[in-house]
């Protein structure tokens, strides 16, 4: 514990990484190797993907406050490429949860659904286990592909 207190945020950024990519091919195994996932197992795989980059992310924010501080923050590419990815599937990466649509209705059609109990139309329908597979697919490969020119 003590090492990570003298960790350079450079060396965080590499070794949150590595520990994102792990967790990620860990998942897409998962996806892959379950034939009939169901759409809240799914979510569920969904959620626990995004909380464990979002507390890793969070990490580098420590990290970088401690390091550097009263600096502006760079982005972070463990949460920045997530959440580009899971909102093309409608998942908000930070609120860990499907997407909100239609945030800018009225005030009175938002009550109107409220009294009536149908929240369903204010949100994105939960991704399938394809989308889930193909998004987090796609944020391995980007991740990866980071890590390949951090070598070069």
């Amino acid at each position: 514990m003590a090492e990570l207190l003298n960790e350079s945020f450079e060396a965080a950024i590499v070794r949150t990484r590595k520990t994102a990519l792990d967790v990620l091919r860990m998942q897409v195994e998962v996806l892959k190797d379950r034939q009939a996932m169901n759409t809240s197992d799914t979510s569920e795989l969904l959620r626990d993907v995004c909380e464990e980059l979002n507390e890793m992310a969070a990490d580098l924010v420590h990290t970088w406050k401690r390091t550097h501080p009263g600096q502006p923050q760079p982005p972070l590419p463990v949460e920045v490429i997530p959440a580009e990815e899971l909102e093309k599937i409608g998942w908000d990466s930070h609120a860990n949860r499907v997407r909100i649509l239609n945030s800018d209705a009225c005030v009175l059609s938002s009550l109107v659904a409220l009294f009536q109990g149908d929240q369903s139309g204010s949100y994105a329908s939960p991704p399938s286990p394809a989308q889930v597979l193909s998004a987090l697919s796609a944020v391995e490969a980007r991740l990866t592909a980071m890590d390949e020119a951090c070598v070069e």
